[in-house]
């Protein structure tokens, strides 16, 4: 016959080192997010063999080339072989504003905007809400201290400082956003065009987010409670 007490206490035991090792592999996984931008899956094609060129029989006509469908093999090294791929979808410029446009290109972030909109305004209160010191300003140009700007698929190690302008013209105003420094760690990265096109844009957008008219805030916010009331009713009709 079992003895209830040990029992108990094997199965305590049991529990405690499940439990641990559990709690191992969650302090892994949120230290590590690279399973966030990686491949996942079989590699086995990465060993696949070259190609060998088509042999055609004597005797056997075949169709014209046509270089449309021609493969190019060129030998990738770094980052774009294997499992270093970033396979993240890229960041684009999201303008907020009413008759506004954006663009990226070359490492800049720009924005053309109607000039009542202010945009320019609330581009300190936008960066005290994320906690980026502002090293200078005058009344077109701004340059901020490094700051971290990361999301839950990015380590927190890299840092970023920007300059950001402003060109007045009859009418509109630009908001031009760029890279002063990108670091990760003590490595500059400031050199991927990956890397700085993710952090030129995402505090492009953050601004974005500050900028944007509060009426179409309202509406998003209307559009939420409606949500729940209709959730509630639909609830209460059963």
């Amino acid at each position: 016959m079992f003895n209830k007490t040990m029992l108990k206490n094997k199965a305590f035991k049991n529990t405690m080192v499940m439990t641990a090792i559990a709690s191992l592999f969650l302090v892994g996984c949120g230290s590590d997010q690279n399973y966030k931008r990686e491949v996942d899956g079989n590699e086995d094609y990465l060993n696949s063999p070259v190609l060998k060129p088509l042999t055609v029989p004597q005797g056997v006509t075949v169709p014209a080339e046509s270089s449309e469908y021609y493969i190019h093999f060129n030998k990738n090294e770094g980052a774009v072989y294997g499992k270093q791929v970033d396979i993240r979808a890229p960041i684009i410029p999201i303008p907020t504003i009413p008759d506004s446009y954006a663009s990226y290109n070359y490492g800049t972030a720009s924005l053309n905007a109607p000039a009542d909109a202010n945009v320019w305004s609330v581009i300190p209160t936008a960066l005290n809400k994320y906690n980026i010191p502002i090293s200078s300003s005058d009344n077109n140009a701004i340059v901020t201290g490094n700051a971290s700007i990361f999301s839950s698929d990015e380590e927190p190690n890299i840092q970023a400082s920007y300059v950001i302008h402003r060109q007045n013209y009859p009418g509109t105003e630009n908001i031009i956003v760029e890279l002063k420094t990108l670091t990760r760690g003590t490595q500059d990265i400031s050199s991927n065009p990956i890397e700085v096109q993710r952090y030129v844009v995402r505090l492009f957008n953050l601004i974005m987010d500050e900028a944007a008219p509060k009426s179409s805030q309202v509406v998003q916010e209307q559009t939420d409670e409606n949500a729940v009331e209709d959730k509630s009713t639909h609830e209460d009709s059963k």
